[in-house]
């Protein structure tokens, strides 16, 4: 093993993990492995979290299903607009998303058939009462309100969600292609029937550099996993181990690649290179990058 991979490990103190495709298998379980190795973090003075784009209020109640409640410290929701601390209750929010955005949008997808929903609380809010809508709020064990968003026009929000058959969103997509960018949102497909709508200038990297200025923690004290494109960033920026599911572009900038998420992937990565299970890790160079960090096979 390398010098700068010895180092590396002795400079962690945080570790955010992404949630679908990445910290849950294809059955949307977290592993029994997996879940251990999370467990044995604290064990070596390691705080774990989750990263990602659902309501931080979903996944509390989520990680008591996961089997993980005991040993997360924080929730980042909303692709880095709230940090929930698991610890002491406190929630930060940055950069919201300007109700502005909602007649913006309307304008923007005139003519496409679709639906806008919000998170508030422990709600799921949309203009229509369809079964997509519906489906978002029971995922995320929410309570699903109507309404028309008339009352946020001057009011912020953490995101809004596009939401359309995957063929509309397939055209919907295109067409935001052809737009300059906006000064009020920014949007990014995160599955195949939703797209996001955010504060133009938030990413998972941006909400993660402010969370890291209030925690006194340095860049490379942070590790991170994900597998998507709304995980480049945060890969890229920090201490990055991309899942070998993931897209080939977080793959390539990526610190390291581990097994997919069907193969126990960060609970295998965790034990070698944190020594969990007392294994002496085994990270191969990778010839094919510049900095020749290695990667976890």
């Amino acid at each position: 093993m390398q010098e700068r991979g010895l180092n590396m490990k002795k400079q962690i103190k945080l570790i955010l993990a992404d949630i679908d495709g990445t910290l849950l298998n294809s059955n949307h379980e977290v592993t029994e492995k997996t879940r251990t190795a999370i467990g044995k973090l604290k064990d070596k003075g390691i705080l774990f979290g989750i990263a990602t784009g659902r309501s931080p209020y979903a996944v509390k109640h989520l990680l008591k299903e996961w089997g993980l409640e005991d040993d997360t410290a924080l929730i980042m929701g909303f692709n880095g607009g709230s940090v929930m601390d698991m610890r002491t209750g406190e929630m930060i929010s940055v950069l919201r998303l300007s109700g502005l955005a909602i007649p913006q949008i309307q304008k923007d997808l005139e003519g496409f058939d679709y639906n806008i929903g919000m998170y508030e609380g422990e709600t799921f809010k949309a203009m229509i009462d369809d079964e997509k809508a519906r489906r978002i709020a029971l995922s995320n064990r929410f309570e699903f309100i109507q309404d028309d968003f008339s009352g946020y026009i001057d009011k912020e929000m953490g995101k809004l969600l596009v939401i359309a058959d995957k063929e509309e969103m397939d055209r919907i997509v295109s067409h935001y292609e052809t737009l300059p960018p906006s000064p009020l949102y920014h949007t990014f497909r995160s599955a195949p029937i939703l797209l996001e709508c955010v504060n133009p200038e938030l990413s998972k990297s941006r909400g993660i550099q402010l969370m890291l200025e209030h925690m006194d923690l340095k860049p490379e004290e942070l590790m991170t996993f994900g597998d998507a494109m709304n995980d480049f960033d945060m890969i890229r920026d920090y201490v990055g181990v991309a899942m070998a599911n993931g897209d080939e572009r977080v793959k390539a900038v990526a610190s390291f690649v581990t097994l997919s998420n069907d193969e126990d992937g960060i609970g295998v990565f965790l034990n070698e290179y944190f020594g969990l299970e007392e294994q002496e890790i085994s990270v191969a160079d990778d010839p094919e990058r510049d900095d020749n960090i290695g990667q976890i096979c």
